[in-house]
């Protein structure tokens, strides 16, 4: 018999025994005569066999239960995330046991996003340290034909290394809530429109047009920097993605009373598989991970994080759209 069947048994039994206990008082009072008492224990006796057999069989689930979320709580200890009771009732125990393996879920997610960050940035590290130390090594043993050459290659990983670490701080920022947004009273299409001034340089290099389609100036309360951030980044995965001679477009338009700004490019778009999770941290649509396409994979997240700050949404549209006289497109963003 295990603990908690004893216990229930036990229960049972004390309540008997008070119960008999009163009925021997009784007796001994006069208050029962000699014929009622033994009708009683005759009622007693099943009585007591009845509740011990009920206390086993109502205390054999619990007690089943109970141990396996007791195993998974063990499993979890031993740093087995995929431990789950597997415990179905409709009862508190079973809302315990859903609230463990809620908590545990969670606990594997987040130790599964930490083991891909971790990944992630000792990847993006890799590189332009690797750079830094040939550089390094290369102007130490005199080697280096054009030192000048290699400093502003040192200048130039520096630079990745910042940002990338300035990726990583807001993004901490972010996910906990602390970021601290300077909002005024801006113009959004003058806002879109100093962002494609400043990604202009990485259109031309590619061959690729930019276009602002805007019926009229919306004003919006945002902070300007960060929502800049935002769309600078929007156009900079566009034109990255965008095939040479195309145009990218951006529309800012006021719907209801929203305010609404889409990115639009001519490029084959983000694989199907990878559209459900772009907007998660630590993700690239390229397998290899190419540093000189992203900076850790956070862009996205930022976005979507600067945006929901901002207490809007942002997502990806499907195509196709037409941009003027050019061939339609086939992917884009909007906020």
């Amino acid at each position: 018999m295990n603990r908690l069947a004893g216990r229930f048994l036990g229960a049972n039994l004390a309540v008997l025994g008070v119960a008999i206990l009163m009925i021997a008082i009784a007796a001994q009072s006069m208050f029962i005569n000699d014929h009622d008492l033994g009708l009683l224990m005759w009622v007693l006796v099943p009585a007591v066999l009845g509740a011990a057999m009920v206390a086993v069989l109502l205390a054999r689930p619990l007690a089943r239960d109970a141990k396996r979320i007791c195993d998974a709580a063990m499993r979890v200890t031993e740093g087995d995330l995929t431990a789950r009771t597997g415990v179905t009732r409709n009862d508190e125990l079973g809302e315990a046991a859903a609230a463990f393996d809620i908590m545990v879920a969670r606990l594997d997610a987040v130790e599964q996003e930490r083991s891909l960050m971790l990944s992630s940035i000792s990847h993006d590290l890799r590189t332009p340290l690797a750079a830094l130390r040939a550089a390094v090594e290369a102007i130490r043993d005199g080697v280096a034909t054009d030192p000048d050459m290699y400093l502003t290659g040192m200048e130039r990983q520096v630079m990745a290394l910042s940002s990338l670490v300035d990726d990583l701080q807001l993004h901490s920022r972010l996910v906990s809530g602390t970021i601290d947004l300077r909002r005024v009273r801006l113009d959004l299409t003058e806002l879109a429109d100093e962002a494609m001034e400043t990604v202009r340089p990485l259109a031309e290099t590619r061959n690729v047009k930019l276009l602002l389609e805007a019926k009229r100036r919306i004003t919006i309360e945002a902070d300007g920097s960060q929502l800049g951030r935002v769309i600078r980044n929007l156009l900079d995965n566009a034109i990255r993605h965008a095939p040479s001679d195309s145009v990218v477009l951006v529309q800012v338009e006021q719907v209801g009373d929203r305010a609404v700004l889409r990115v639009i490019d001519q490029g084959d778009g983000f694989p199907p598989e990878f559209r459900e999770r772009a907007f998660e941290p630590f993700t690239r649509a390229d397998p290899a991970r190419d540093t000189r396409t992203g900076t850790a994979g956070l862009g996205l997240s930022i976005a979507r994080g600067i945006v929901m700050a901002h207490d809007g949404t942002v997502g990806l549209g499907d195509g196709p759209h037409h941009i003027g006289l050019d061939p339609r497109t086939r992917g884009g963003s909007s906020i």
